[in-house]
């Protein structure tokens, strides 16, 4: 699924662009945000019905056929062709695209600066998310699986809530200022969850529902910030970048920001072992706010670039 997703990433993320006008960018990429976390939430729950109903057989069929007939669908989307397709698809042409792409990235001081950004706070929050908060849920605070399916559930209907609840706030806030409030909104509310698998918190209650009930709700805070500074940089960068070379750019963009998710997974999964979880949590939070400060003006520098023509910030980087 994970070889799925980068193969998917270079070309479907010129498709959105290309489709519809960059004064609607952030509605559709809103529009498109709530589509795949419904998707993510519906998901499990009907894998869970068709194994415990029919077993994995059907489930192997049934993801054959949503497969074809999602191919077969796409055959009917009229995408406008803004590209320069190579005489011939080998290593020689896919070298020459990952190179241009790197050269663009260089070139543009707000996409190298995106980039580092999304590597730093991808290695010190996503560790949280996929290992920290599973780890407190289930071994600190001894939720039983309904509970942690719960949580879950919870986690996951913040990423849908986030485009409903929130898409008049992203027209009005600049994208620079709206990502600078939401890091830095995330990182006070990490401080906050810190304190949540304390020992002294913990047995303040007889039972772990408050702690568990507290750590839903600063988890749905930070997933609805999270959500929002995705969908507010992303179509920053679907209007920095020209259409004919949106794919070789974000597939070099996606691959260094996600690339330092493995290694912070693994240095934080250490210290989860080695040190208490308050620590451990704290230090994330420690990280993004040092981040978020050293890159605050180059946040707000944003805006600035938001507010020039997009065929001429296109015309700048296509002289590359």
């Amino acid at each position: 699924m994970e070889l799925k997703k980068l193969n998917n990433i270079s070309y479907m993320s010129a498709v959105i662009p290309s489709m519809v006008d960059k004064e609607e960018l952030l509605d559709a990429n809103s529009i498109n945000s709530l589509v795949m976390n419904i998707g993510n939430i519906l998901t499990p729950i009907i894998a869970a019905f068709l194994y415990g109903t029919f077993g994995m057989k059907i489930i192997l069929i049934v993801n054959s056929l949503s497969f074809c007939f999602s191919a077969i669908s796409e055959m009917f989307i009229n995408i406008p062709k803004n590209h320069k397709s190579p005489e011939k698809i080998n290593f020689s042409s896919f070298k020459r695209d990952l190179l241009e792409g790197i050269k663009i990235i260089k070139s543009n001081k707000l996409i190298s600066t995106m980039i580092s950004l999304g590597t730093m706070i991808n290695f010190s929050v996503a560790p949280l998310f996929s290992i920290g908060l599973i780890y407190i849920v289930k071994e600190v605070l001894k939720a039983n699986d309904l509970q942690f399916g719960v949580f879950q559930m919870v986690l996951s209907a913040s990423m849908l809530a986030a485009p409903i609840l929130c898409g008049g706030i992203m027209k009005k806030i600049k994208v620079g200022r709206l990502s600078y409030l939401s890091f830095t909104t995330i990182s006070i509310l990490i401080f906050i969850m810190a304190l949540i698998p304390s020992s002294t918190f913990i047995n303040a209650f007889r039972t772990n529902m408050v702690p568990i009930i507290g750590l839903m709700i600063i988890s749905f805070l930070v997933g609805m910030a999270a959500t929002i500074v995705n969908i507010g940089l992303g179509t920053l960068f679907s209007q920095v970048v020209p259409l004919d070379l949106m794919g070789r750019t974000s597939t070099v963009f996606n691959l260094a920001v996600t690339v330092f998710i493995p290694i912070g997974q693994m240095i934080f999964g250490v210290l989860y072992d080695i040190i208490i979880p308050t620590v451990a949590v704290a230090l994330s939070g420690l990280l993004l706010i040092v981040i978020t400060k050293k890159y605050k003006n180059a946040l707000l520098s944003c805006d600035e670039v938001e507010e020039k023509q997009g065929h001429s910030i296109g015309d700048v980087i296509n002289e590359v």
